[in-house]
């Protein structure tokens, strides 16, 4: 019996895989149930670390939900998809820049906390950055979408360029609200239409800002992290048309910087399992990349240990920063980062290049 996710026979180790996916699922909703029945507590409340009992309670069941979760996602060897699929260089300077980024925040919170809450708020050099890398993204996927215009295969019934435009429009769309469709550069005013807007500007994620964040930064992990180290070298024909669309799990290196950087959120169940499904695939990625080049071996090493590391002192740290979500806007950079590298890895992929895993 197969034992390749998606195929029709279910082997015995698939539905053990499945059985820990309900079992982490289930632990997390009772986590979370207790918490606003008891505590009274809502999902997505944002506040200090929560040193109480509880507080310690959480993030180790976080932790054991995260193990089972990564551990029936992850593929075994006959079954991972290629490490880089030829694109090494691209990916491994993704990762170098990504750890550096995640390196630098860690020494600000360190060092110099106070300031940067002066680079990260609107109209600042970081704010500024984050649009201009969107933009960056937009021409990377507009290339893309351009090289591949000839292309008549259609993925899930849809043909390639409704893939494409979806993918432009989303960061389009993104991006827009991120400067306040233009707010932040011409400076107007908000009207009475956005009184109900957190910042009074004119944008739709601020009227609900910590359900936006939550949605935006959990697609951004499944969608550039557990995807990449999920998705089999083998699928079913129907999802064949979607793997052009899959990157490689080297990409998975480069993004998990997006699972660290928290503070104000730390208490937020569904952040803290990301954060540790996040370290648990960092470290599988370096035991991988063991046996691979140096420059392999360097990055995994470095995500695997900068992401914990990092962590444990935005921690025990975080309260030095002058309002606490300075690490929040460091993150949607990040994201509009990787953003632009999936957009590169779209316009420079060579479906049938090798990898240091094929070997």
């Amino acid at each position: 019996m197969s034992t390749i996710p998606g195929t029709r026979a279910a082997s015995p180790y698939g539905v053990v895989r499945m059985g820990m996916i309900a079992l982490a699922g289930a632990t997390i909703v009772s986590l979370i149930a207790y918490d606003f029945a008891v505590n009274d507590r809502d999902l997505l409340a944002k506040d200090r670390v929560d040193w109480t009992m509880f507080g310690l309670i959480r993030p180790f069941v976080a932790l054991i939900s995260a193990c089972l979760l990564v551990a029936a996602l992850y593929q075994p060897d006959h079954a991972r998809s290629p490490l880089d699929d030829g694109q090494a260089p691209l990916l491994l300077g993704a990762s170098y820049l990504m750890a550096g980024a995640l390196l630098a925040a860690a020494i600000a919170v360190a060092a110099v906390p106070t300031v940067l809450n002066e680079t990260v708020r609107e109209g600042q050099v970081l704010s500024i950055l984050t649009e201009v890398v969107f933009i960056g993204a937009l021409v990377a996927l507009g290339a893309a979408a351009w090289s591949d215009r000839r292309n008549r295969a259609r993925v899930l019934g849809l043909p390639r360029w409704v893939v494409h435009a979806t993918l432009i429009l989303v960061t389009f769309l993104i991006l827009m609200e991120e400067m306040s469709w233009g707010q932040h550069w011409v400076g107007w005013t908000a009207g009475p239409m956005f009184a109900g807007n957190v910042q009074n500007e004119t944008n739709l994620h601020n009227f609900a800002t910590y359900r936006f964040e939550a949605v935006y930064y959990t697609a951004a992990f499944l969608l550039f992290v557990v995807l990449p180290v999920a998705w089999p070298s083998h699928v079913v024909a129907r999802l064949r048309p979607v793997a052009p669309f899959v990157p490689p799990r080297l990409f998975a290196l480069a993004a998990l910087p997006l699972a660290g950087l928290l503070y104000e959120e730390w208490n937020i169940v569904p952040y803290q399992l990301w954060f540790f499904m996040g370290v648990a695939i960092a470290w599988r990625l370096a035991m991988e990349l063991r046996q691979a080049p140096v420059p392999y071996q360097v990055a995994g090493i470095a995500v695997a240990v900068l992401l914990p590391a990092s962590q444990l002192l935005f921690v025990f740290g975080g309260h030095r920063m002058a309002d606490g979500y300075e690490l929040s806007e460091i993150r949607e950079f990040l994201i509009a980062c990787v953003i632009l590298v999936y957009g590169l890895w779209l316009l420079r992929r060579q479906p049938e290049a090798g990898s240091v895993a094929a070997t």
